[in-house]
Formats: C-alpha cells, sequence, structure tokens
C-alpha cells in the first residue's frame, strides 16, 4: 500500500478528557509509526478517551492494528481507552477472529460512539 493514513479531528459534543479523529486512507506498514506519533502528540496530557472514527479508512494491515494497541496501552496508562468506530467489515472480521474486539470498546458508527461516551461517567 502507498496511500497514507490521514488523521482529521472530528468535531462532536463531547466530555474535555475525550478526543474524537477520524483515519482517512490506507494504514499499513509504510505509514504506521507516523500515525502513532500524531496520535500520541494529538492526545497528549489533557485526555484520557480516544473516539478513532474508521469509517473513512479503507484498508489497515497488522501494523496498523498493532499502533491502535500502543495506543490503546497509552491511554489504558491513563485510566482511560480507545473506542473505535464505524470498522469496515473486512476490519470487523479480523478483530472478531483475533479477539481484539475485546480489546477496545466498538462501536458500529460515530454517533452511537459518542451516546456511548457522553453516557459513561466522567473522571473522578
Amino acid at each position: 500500500m502507498t496511500a497514507a493514513v490521514v488523521v482529521t479531528p472530528v468535531p462532536a459534543h463531547v466530555p474535555d478528557h475525550v478526543l474524537v479523529m477520524a483515519l482517512h486512507g490506507a494504514l499499513d506498514y509504510t505509514n504506521a509509526d507516523r500515525l502513532r506519533e500524531e496520535l500520541t502528540a494529538a492526545v497528549g496530557e489533557g485526555h484520557r478517551e480516544l473516539l478513532l472514527d474508521l469509517s473513512p479508512l479503507n484498508f489497515c494491515d497488522s501494523t496498523g492494528i498493532r499502533i491502535l494497541l500502543s495506543v490503546r496501552r497509552l491511554l489504558q496508562e491513563r485510566d482511560g481507552g480507545v473506542t473505535l468506530a464505524g470498522l469496515n467489515s473486512r476490519l470487523a472480521r479480523i478483530f472478531r477472529t483475533t479477539g481484539l474486539i475485546h480489546a477496545f470498546t466498538v462501536e458500529p458508527d460515530l454517533a452511537e460512539a459518542v451516546g456511548a461516551l457522553n453516557a459513561r461517567p466522567g473522571p473522578e
């Protein structure tokens, strides 16, 4: 894959400790490290939850999945986590088959993910 993955902020009415981003394009070994750096910088110190809209993502290889797990680990250290929204059928199948579906909060689409995050109690 040679197409780049593009990370864009998504405006959403969520608590301040939640960052909402969308991934567009193809996530693979050629751009995974850059994505990790971008997401790590974006979450900074002020966020403990990350909501990733993956509906615009048309490809993700195992290196990309490793990056998602890396960001998840970072946020778990802050007593937070990563919510994934809008997994395409191929990615959803990979997550179910490997058991990774249980490593993340997964919602069918961005609207449901925002609703679920807003329904959770805030940080202490």
